[in-house]
């Protein structure tokens, strides 16, 4: 038995909404929202091309990046990625861990899809209520900021009826990004993002 048939076993819910293609509209709006000039990636098209030929370029990308996902390929060149490690400022020693940010350079055509991608995984989690209120990881709206100001009024409405309150800090941040693919789907479908899953785990070279 494969796993993606050990999969299909697990009865996942039915998905609490269906995924839609990327549209002309959507590649625009993403575009226009690039730093101009952010390093390149492994195709060495700058943003800045994709922004000053928005026009041009976008009724091409649409029929490109909805062909992804109706045909289930994906291009391998767009995978390929550059991972470049920075130096912090104002690190007195480079020896020590956690003093360098670990950047990954994508090629631009496939960051603009991921992005559109990006948008609707965003946005879908709060429409359909698919995480809890109270998390802020990754989410529009909901800085560091926010959750300071979550755990001081927590804590201070606590104190006022005269109860304790502990925390459990972790920090479970690595050196570089890393992730179980295949649990990481296992847990979106789980969550109700079956479709998009089911389509991105069929697509081939």
């Amino acid at each position: 038995m494969t796993g993606r048939e050990k999969q299909d076993e697990l009865g996942y819910p039915a998905p609490k909404f269906e995924y839609e293609l990327v549209t002309n509209s959507q590649i625009q709006h993403i575009i226009s929202r690039l730093g101009p000039h952010k390093v390149v990636g492994p195709d060495g098209i700058t943003n800045v091309v994709f922004i000053k030929c928005i026009d041009l370029l976008v009724p091409y990308l649409g029929p490109i990046y909805r062909a992804t996902f109706s045909l289930g390929t994906y291009p391998k060149q767009w995978k390929d990625s550059i991972m470049v490690v920075l130096r912090k400022p104002m690190k007195p020693d480079y020896m020590l861990l956690n003093v360098h940010w670990p950047i990954a350079l994508l090629n631009t055509i496939a960051k603009i899809l991921l992005l559109c991608i990006m948008e609707d995984l965003v946005h879908m989690p709060k429409i359909y209520e698919l995480l809890p209120e109270n998390h802020f990881g990754c989410r529009p709206g909901r800085t560091m900021t926010d959750s300071l100001h979550y755990v001081t009024k927590y804590t201070k409405d606590a104190w006022r009826r005269n109860e304790a309150v502990s925390a459990l800090f972790l920090d479970i941040k690595s050196a570089f990004p890393s992730l179980i693919l295949e649990q990481l789907m296992h847990n979106m479908r789980q969550q109700g993002v079956a479709r998009l899953i089911h389509r991105m785990d069929h697509m081939k070279d």
